[in-house]
């Protein structure tokens, strides 16, 4: 008779899962492990299509709940259902509606397109989930079925659906005058290159609310000479329409940015904000099939090359316990996790601390997939929560590389009246130069 083995888990179980499931190993693109163990038993499958392209894969879901958790850890992973609590509002319950949808077994209704919606799309739950099909894929059907509800006209949600008009009238989602979107320019808008080998492409956020980060990033490119113009008649870049199912509002945006940067002949486009970063290097591409002819990079990314060339030099310093928060758009869609560290690991007088759930298994801050706009309680929860883990880290301030993140972070500190302060990365790189 054999002997019975015991299994210690650190040693005998948790090895062998690494080697035959590497987390190093990512989607093209992404930031989410590509599963390498199991061989999709379906074939491989676009991004970017019609909620019934997807149809057959939601019956692979096998409702075992490990969408509501981070994988081998327990730490919770799903803000939509923790604040929903019922199954409805986890990944494996939206499956569920979806393909009760998707065969007629059930019908469209507002109830359930608020459901629908009450989610950020952060795509933790994607990440968390061990079916091939559904860890590579589920963040596409629950984006698509958003264009479905707008499809027929049961969505988005009622202040979603004014970010939308604000986008059409005004071409940002906060409601301001176009005719101000550079009123933060230390520098007269005719002082501007009309040509340039590099677009710094602000955003709205930048621009109207958090004017600290676009003048942090113009002022950083400055001091660095690098050779770079703003478009004088930036659009939005359509994300807040596009991640709340309006694709028109978001191909026009698309449309217009793309004529902009080609008149610029530039090579090269850099944004510190992620949401647009995956608009314009993914689906102005991939979904709306306009190429802007340039390559597309996130700040971090652009000023942590020229850390490593020894362009940028972090001199002074700045003396502070900090904790880094990984955007969704910048971590698990774009695959970027290491530069906003690696610049923060060369600042003078920075001590990095990291979170319990960090990298591609982060907590969302709760700022985007229009959750602000439709549903302020559980953007407000996920933001808190996140805080408060930040807290415990013994660090003195949370750095992100966001705009929306810094916003729902600052709101939730404000909220549970912390004292912890807030940078966005570039606001510590433009401390460590000016």
């Amino acid at each position: 008779m054999s002997k019975k083995i015991r299994y210690a888990f650190k040693k005998d179980y948790e090895a062998p899962v690494k080697e035959f499931y590497p987390m190093n190993i990512y989607l093209p693109g992404r930031g989410i492990g590509k599963k390498v163990t199991v061989p999709d038993t379906m074939g491989e499958f676009e991004r970017h299509k019609s909620l019934d392209y997807y149809k057959e894969l939601l019956r692979l879901c096998v409702k075992c709940g490990n969408c509501r958790y981070v994988f081998m850890d327990w730490n919770r992973a799903c803000p939509s259902g923790e604040f929903g609590g019922y199954e409805s509002f986890y990944l494996g319950g939206k499956n569920v509606l979806l393909w009760g949808l998707t065969r007629g077994k059930i019908k469209w209704s507002k109830p359930i397109v608020k459901v629908l919606y009450h989610c950020m799309l952060c795509g933790n739950c994607q990440v968390q989930c061990q079916i091939p099909e559904i860890h590579h894929y589920a963040t596409e059907w629950l984006d698509a079925a958003r264009e479905k509800a707008v499809e027929l006209g049961i969505g988005p949600m009622p202040g979603q659906l004014k970010m939308g008009r604000y986008i059409i009238k005004e071409h940002n989602p906060h409601m301001e005058l176009h005719k101000k979107r550079l009123g933060w320019l230390p520098i007269s808008r005719e002082n501007l290159p009309k040509k340039a080998e590099i677009v710094f492409f602000v955003g709205c956020t930048p621009s109207y609310m958090q004017t600290h980060i676009a003048t942090a990033t113009f002022e950083t490119l400055r001091k660095l000479n690098v050779n770079f113009t703003i478009l004088k008649d930036e659009y939005c870049c359509g994300s807040p329409a596009q991640e709340t199912g309006q694709r028109k509002i978001a191909t026009d945006c698309a449309r217009h940015n793309v004529e902009e940067v080609r008149k610029t002949g530039a090579s090269t486009v850099v944004t510190s904000c992620p949401g647009c970063l995956k608009m314009l290097k993914e689906e102005y591409k991939e979904r709306y099939k306009l190429d802007l002819e340039a390559e597309i990079v996130h700040s971090s990314t652009f000023l942590n090359k020229l850390l490593q060339k020894g362009v940028l030099k972090l001199r002074n310093n700045i003396g502070k316990v900090v904790t880094y928060h990984d955007p969704c758009h910048l971590g698990r869609y774009s695959g970027i996790y290491e530069d906003p560290r690696e610049l923060l690991q060369n600042m003078a007088g920075v001590k990095l601390i990291e979170m319990p759930r960090s990298r591609q298994n982060a907590w969302c801050c709760g700022g985007g997939g229009g959750v602000k706009a439709g549903f302020p309680g559980l953007s407000s929860f996920a933001a808190s929560e996140r805080v408060k883990e930040a807290k415990e880290t013994g660090a003195e301030a949370i750095v992100s590389s966001c705009p929306f993140c810094y916003i729902n972070l600052s709101d939730a500190i404000e909220q549970r009246n912390e004292k912890m302060e807030v940078y966005d990365i570039v606001d510590l790189i433009y401390m460590s130069v000016r």
